[in-house]
């Protein structure tokens, strides 16, 4: 009795059935806008197999919770981080100046000295004037 062409399949043992770690889905960063001219915020992540499906999902369920004027969806293996434990981001100059606590109590010691010097000439003028 011979098989019918269906039946006739390589029944080879393929081996164990494997499946990505990262599984079938990726992970994407969504942010949002919520008003025209404002900043994109983070507003959570999705699961999705590729970037169409991510925003589609992304505008399902963030555009259902607050109204949002724009949508960005990320890859999240596309965004570049600094590494917590050795990176330290120094600025290239200090600019403390421009900052209130950029002046020292030296400074507000030197401005008082100044304004009780020109108390001190003008209370003499007026007292002068009165003498002569």
């Amino acid at each position: 009795m011979a098989l019918s062409k269906v039946r006739q399949v390589d029944t080879a043992d393929p081996g164990p059935l494997t499946a990505p770690e990262e599984g079938d889905l990726k992970p994407y960063e969504v942010f949002i806008q919520l008003d025209r001219g404002s900043s994109h915020v983070h507003a959570g992540t999705v699961d999705a197999p590729n970037d169409a499906l991510a925003l589609d999902y992304a505008k399902r369920h963030y555009g259902r919770d607050q109204e949002c004027v724009h949508l960005w969806v990320v890859p999240r293996s596309a965004i570049l981080t600094t590494d917590y434990a050795n990176d330290v981001i120094w600025p290239l100059t200090d600019q403390g100046y421009r900052l209130a606590r950029g002046y020292a109590a030296d400074v507000r010691r030197k401005w008082e000295q100044v304004r009780k010097l020109r108390d001190i000439v003008e209370y003499e003028k007026e007292d002068l004037k009165e003498t002569f």
